[in-house]
């Protein structure tokens, strides 16, 4: 396994050959391909919302660290928590639990906690997220690790790292590089086109150039089961906590989940930032070109689209698809709604408002004299 420790937290776990679909909140994705002659390979994600974004929170919005490395000073200074625990749901809760209702909570405060148990409380967050993690893989699974790689920015922080391996139960290997993520897929890029011929050639490579520096697990099981269950009952006080929120946050939550959407009727040419609901009337036969133009439309008329492959998968006549962010493209002079890196072509959910389509308003007809 693997876990890179950045804004938030990543996990991945090697399933091998097989993909192994979760029952415990987790994602079952593709873990890589090395040539196209090579076998896929698996993995099992598990997401954390809030790593170093929680320690940013306490600089930025809170104003108790000036810097971030001071952040492993003040934690590492006090040797608990003092009895608080911090759940950094601020916009709710990712793997395993997917609590959008979850809000950010600490308790356990007393007269005597300090900005250095706040400190230690959020890095102890950052691990409990992780161990959260872990122990739905392992039920995933069935597996036992021995052993977990990191990396990323946080992987810094010493006393982090040595946390980890203590709530974890097992050993937390620190990469020497950092971003090691990057030099991963690099690494797998010139294998993938032989400029390595074998996966040993680049192990013996890494370990030459260092490895990775080991923090054993010290905590008996018996104190790691006690602070677990510390964190899970402070998560389950997070939950359900949305309906409190401010009334602004509701409003832009509001915005976000119901876009505007435009009518085929009315798009010109030079238009950008379109957002259209249609359903598809006819699709072009594939032979293999890079762009596909599709015929699709509204109640006020229809329009081609030019798609690339990838945003052509949602595409099947009499289906709904959303349009986000496209913009016209003019192609000898006739109106086509194409999507960039920026927008996205995705399946409509057929529970909206059916429409039917107006197929003698074909926008795309009009010719445009161009100057």
């Amino acid at each position: 396994s693997k876990n890179t420790y950045g804004t938030g937290c990543f996990m991945l776990l090697n399933t091998g050959l097989e993909a192994v679909p979760s029952h415990n909140g987790l994602l079952t994705t593709i873990g890589y391909k090395l040539g196209s002659e090579a076998k896929t390979h698996f993995a099992l994600e598990g997401s954390v919302a809030c790593a170093g974004r929680t320690v940013q929170w306490l600089k930025d919005n809170l104003g108790l660290i000036k810097d971030f490395s001071e952040v492993e000073s003040l934690a590492s200074s006090v040797e608990d928590t003092g009895g608080v625990t911090l759940v950094p749901a601020f916009s709710g809760l990712f793997a395993p639990y997917w609590r959008e209702d979850a809000r950010a909570v600490v308790v356990g405060m007393t007269l005597y906690t300090r900005k250095e148990h706040i400190c230690r409380a959020a890095l102890e967050s950052v691990a409990f997220g992780t161990v959260d993690v872990m122990q739905a893989m392992k039920a995933d699974t069935g597996l036992r690790l021995g052993s977990m790689h990191v990396d990323g920015g946080m992987t810094g922080n010493s006393f982090l790292m040595q946390l980890q391996a203590d709530l974890l139960g097992i050993d937390v290997l620190r990469a020497k590089m950092p971003e090691a993520t990057v030099l991963g897929a690099a690494l797998a890029a010139g294998l993938a086109v032989g400029f390595y011929e074998k996966v040993e050639d680049i192990k013996e490579m890494l370990r030459k150039a260092g490895g990775h520096e080991s923090f054993p697990s010290r905590l008996r099981a018996g104190e790691r089961a006690k602070h677990h269950a510390r964190w899970k009952d402070a998560v389950e006080r997070s939950f359900n906590l949305e309906k409190w929120g401010s009334k602004q946050e509701k409003q832009e939550e509001v915005t976000l989940r119901k876009p505007k959407f435009g009518k085929v009727a009315s798009i010109t040419p030079a238009q950008k930032g379109l957002n259209l609901l249609l359903k598809v009337v006819k699709m072009p036969e594939v032979n293999g070109e890079s762009l596909h133009d599709v015929i699709a439309g509204d109640a006020t008329g229809i329009v081609t689209l030019r798609l690339q492959p990838d945003q052509f998968l949602p595409c099947e006549v009499g289906k709904r698809i959303r349009i986000q962010n496209g913009k016209v493209a003019m192609v000898k002079g006739r109106v086509t709604v194409m999507v960039d890196k920026w927008g996205k072509v995705s399946e409509e959910d057929e529970s909206a408002e059916p429409f039917e389509v107006k197929t003698d308003n074909d926008v795309s007809a009009v010719e445009y004299e161009l100057s």
